[in-house]
């Protein structure tokens, strides 16, 4: 006996555990959740709920009154930080703006973390599925040769604190005509080692690997590789990091996606406001 989850009328997959976690939800969004029994031919009728996520958090280095609600200032393309010549037309100075109501949840030392009572992400920008902990990833083909034996990825860093409290990974990516037989690969520590399916030469399709990472492990990195001492080229795309053992389908990382990070600190600017940014975007608190 399996259950079925399903976001509304979205089947989201099969779990054979009472217990799993949804991610890539929007926050400060509604969902309705179901779950029915499946064996592999029948299935029951839904049990659902409704649920609600919490908001982004954002820091704010000055004491406010909790519980108290607020407003924030959100834009595009603020006033510098795009260079001139290169912005959007009409939106030099700052576009898009919109008032966000945020909550002043807790207050300490000083700094006051309040709460988006609403999204800023678009539903276009987020799926569901496992959240990817790799930045900077693509759908995108991205080409590289080498002359020693292993195509580092430019994601490691922190592999290994991305990934606990949970220490179950999945990692998976497209890998499009390689030269020589190739494979991903998590090599950990010194000596260890998890190695995924291989790719053939010339062919293309997905390597993927899962492990379980020891509490003891200090490094870990993710390679894409072909055999010992050869020269490989490889193209590659859709690479993702992923905590659990299911490999979802490619997503990008939330960083790549929010507008504004969770818990991010707001800075204090020269004229007494406080801001954050992320790119062409902007958020501001203004007393």
């Amino acid at each position: 006996m399996s259950y079925r989850i399903y976001n509304g009328t979205q089947l989201l997959g099969d779990v054979n555990n009472k217990s799993t976690g949804i991610n890539g939800l929007l926050p400060a969004t509604n969902y309705q959740f179901g779950v029915s029994n499946y064996d592999g031919n029948r299935e029951s009728s839904k049990t659902t709920i409704n649920v609600k996520t919490r908001g982004i958090r954002l820091i704010i280095p000055v004491s406010l009154t909790l519980n108290s609600t607020i407003t924030l200032n959100y834009q595009e393309y603020s006033l510098g930080l795009v260079p001139i010549g290169t912005e959007p037309a009409g939106m030099f100075g700052g576009g898009n703006k919109r008032n966000i109501q945020a909550k002043v949840i807790s207050v300490d030392n000083g700094k006051s973390t309040v709460e988006l009572l609403e999204p800023l992400e678009s539903n276009l920008t987020v799926s569901l599925g496992g959240t990817n902990l790799l930045k900077g990833t693509s759908r995108d083909l991205q080409q590289k040769s080498t002359t020693n034996d292993w195509v580092r990825s430019p994601y490691n860093t922190d592999f290994f604190r991305s990934i606990y409290p949970l220490d179950n990974f999945t990692a998976k990516v497209w890998i499009e005509k390689p030269n020589k037989d190739s494979w991903l690969q998590v090599w950990v520590g010194n000596n260890g080692l998890f190695r995924g399916n291989v790719i053939k030469a010339g062919q293309s399709g997905y390597s993927e690997v899962h492990g379980t990472l020891n509490k003891a492990i200090t490094s870990a990195n993710l390679v894409i590789g072909a055999g010992d001492e050869v020269s490989v080229s490889l193209s590659w795309k859709e690479l993702k990091l992923e905590k659990g053992t299911l490999a979802t389908d490619w997503s990008p990382a939330p960083e790549d996606t929010q507008y504004i990070v969770d818990n991010t600190q707001l800075n204090k600017l020269q004229d007494g406001s406080f801001a954050a940014f992320n790119g062409y975007r902007a958020i501001y608190f203004r007393q």
